[in-house]
Order: structure tokens, then C-alpha cells, then sequence
């Protein structure tokens, strides 16, 4: 019995230490090397996987200097296909209903003048929200999971906010109205609440609210910008971008806000990351040499 008291306490001083050792090695163990998919090179931005196999993705594609198009890529064997041929206006920030059935997208209407087009893809009818006066348009729209309504943000009396539409463009919501900007919604998959990044205190955090708008709480806090967040596919974890470290690279963190994890780390920037439909990986968009391509990274 003496003999045990003894060795109780170092063993119990030895489980402590592996406990600690592996809550380490979960905050800082890299990922798995990126896996290139495209070797283009071509300026990209704002993927979204346009089937539940994650075999094909629509983006946008700086396809001439004052031109940017929606295009269509099979991860598959790489061929690509503009979502529009004849387009000639630019058209980004892509975003599919949850059913498939309806596409939302940013369109330009000429001197910096953004509207935001509603699709739908079975009836083949399309719905807008013009542009409003002046320099101003539609960013980053988004839909809530039901199908029923399109998130937006856009600037107004001096400040950007958060608004929701119907799918015919109608019944225009205020969500979020704050001082600063208040950009890149993201619903979680049960609808219950949505991810945002807002410039409110001075800087880019990560925020979440409610799926009315109330109750925003603040998930992030660094010297850098925190944006373009992403629930995963079971709505447990959070990814976005930050500079925060100095550069570009993507991170992921509990849907809470704890358990922060840099996914990347390189030189050159690391963007537009969204969840490969298992919530095993995250594809982005990565700058190698110069060039840009997509490239897949197991999330640890």
C-alpha cells in the first residue's frame, strides 16, 4: 500500500503530461501537405462545389483585365465551361441553394454599379436586386438552408451591413446594422445561425448571430483581418483567412470560437477556402510562384 502512495502521484504526473502533449499537438501539428487539382495558374476566386461529390465547382475566373466570369470546372479531368458564354458583364461571388435548384450571383452593371441576380435553374427564371446610387452594389451573397431566403451585404448611410431577400429579389430584412463593415454571411448547415466578419471595433473579426440578426458575439480577436468565414458541412467548425501572422493563410476554429488551428503556412497567399462536402478537407485557392490554382488540404 506505501508503495502505491508512492507511485500514485507519478503516474499521475505522467498522464498529465500526455494529456498536455496531445492538446498541444492539436493546436499546432500542421496539416497534411496540399494537394494541387489545377495547374492553370490563372487569377481564380469564390469556389463553391456545385455537387455533393465535390467533383465539380463553379468560380470566378479573371478572364480578361475588366472581365471577370463565372466558369464551371470538373475536378475530375480539369475541363472547364463558362456558366454564360455570351456574357459580356462581370459576374463573381457565386452561391448554391442547398436543394441546387437556385444560383445567386453579383453582376456588374457598369461603373462600379453591382446588382445581385437570383436564378432559377429548374424554371429557368431570374430574379435581381438592382444597385443602388452612386458606387455601391450587392457582395457576397448567400442562402439560408431552407431555400428561402438570399443573405447580402451592402453599403448604406455610411456603413455596410447584412440584409435578406426573398428568391424574388422582394421583402428586403435588416439583419446586421453596425458601424464598419459587416461582410461575408455564411449560414450554419441547421439554420440556426450565421458567421460573419465585421470591422465594427476598427478590425476584421469573426462574429456570429442568430439567423434573425440578434446576438451577434464575437469569435475572434487578432491584430490582423479575420474573414471570408465558412461553417463545415456538420456545423462544428469555422473556416476563414486572416493575415494575422503577417500573410494570407487559412485557419479553422471551433464553431465557438475555441480550438484555433492555422491550416497553412507559406509565403504567398492562401484564400477562399470552403469545405469539401465530407468536412474532411478544405479546398482553396493557393499563390505559388506567382500562379493560382486550387488545392486540397486534409483538416487535422
Amino acid at each position: 500500500m506505501n508503495c502505491f502512495k508512492l507511485r500514485f502521484p507519478f503516474v499521475q504526473r505522467f498522464q498529465l503530461t500526455v494529456a498536455v502533449i496531445v492538446i498541444l499537438a492539436h493546436s499546432i501539428l500542421p496539416a497534411a501537405e496540399p494537394v494541387r487539382l489545377t495547374s492553370d495558374g490563372h487569377v481564380k476566386r469564390d469556389p463553391v462545389f456545385l455537387n455533393a461529390q465535390g467533383t465539380e465547382l463553379l468560380y470566378t475566373l479573371l478572364e480578361k483585365p475588366a472581365q471577370l466570369r463565372l466558369m464551371k470546372l470538373s475536378l475530375v479531368n480539369q475541363s472547364t465551361t463558362p456558366l454564360h458564354p455570351t456574357e459580356t458583364r462581370s459576374e463573381f461571388e457565386p452561391a448554391l441553394s442547398a436543394n441546387g435548384r437556385y444560383l445567386t450571383y453579383v453582376q456588374n452593371r457598369g461603373n462600379l454599379s453591382l446588382a445581385l441576380v437570383i436564378e432559377d435553374t429548374i424554371e429557368n427564371r431570374t430574379s435581381e436586386v438592382p444597385p443602388g446610387g452612386g458606387f455601391s452594389g450587392l457582395r457576397s451573397p448567400t442562402f439560408v438552408p431552407d431555400n428561402s431566403r438570399v443573405l447580402f451585404s451592402y453599403p448604406e448611410e455610411g456603413r455596410q451591413q447584412i440584409y435578406s431577400v426573398d428568391l424574388q429579389g422582394k421583402n428586403r430584412q435588416t439583419l446586421i446594422d453596425s458601424e464598419g463593415v459587416n461582410n461575408w454571411p455564411h449560414f450554419s448547415p441547421d439554420g440556426r445561425q450565421f458567421v460573419f466578419s465585421s470591422s465594427r471595433e476598427d478590425d476584421y473579426e469573426i462574429y456570429v448571430a442568430q439567423s434573425n440578426g440578434s446576438n451577434p458575439r464575437r469569435l475572434t480577436n487578432s491584430p490582423g483581418q479575420d474573414i471570408r468565414p465558412r461553417f463545415s458541412p456538420d456545423g462544428s467548425r469555422i473556416s476563414f483567412t486572416s493575415n494575422r501572422d503577417g500573410n494570407y493563410e487559412v485557419y479553422v476554429m471551433h464553431s465557438d470560437g475555441s480550438n484555433l488551428v492555422r491550416i497553412t503556412n507559406h509565403p504567398e497567399q492562401d484564400d477562399y477556402a470552403i469545405w469539401d462536402p465530407t468536412g474532411k478537407s478544405l479546398l482553396m485557392i493557393n499563390e505559388r510562384s506567382g500562379s493560382f490554382d486550387f488545392y486540397r488540404t486534409e483538416v487535422p
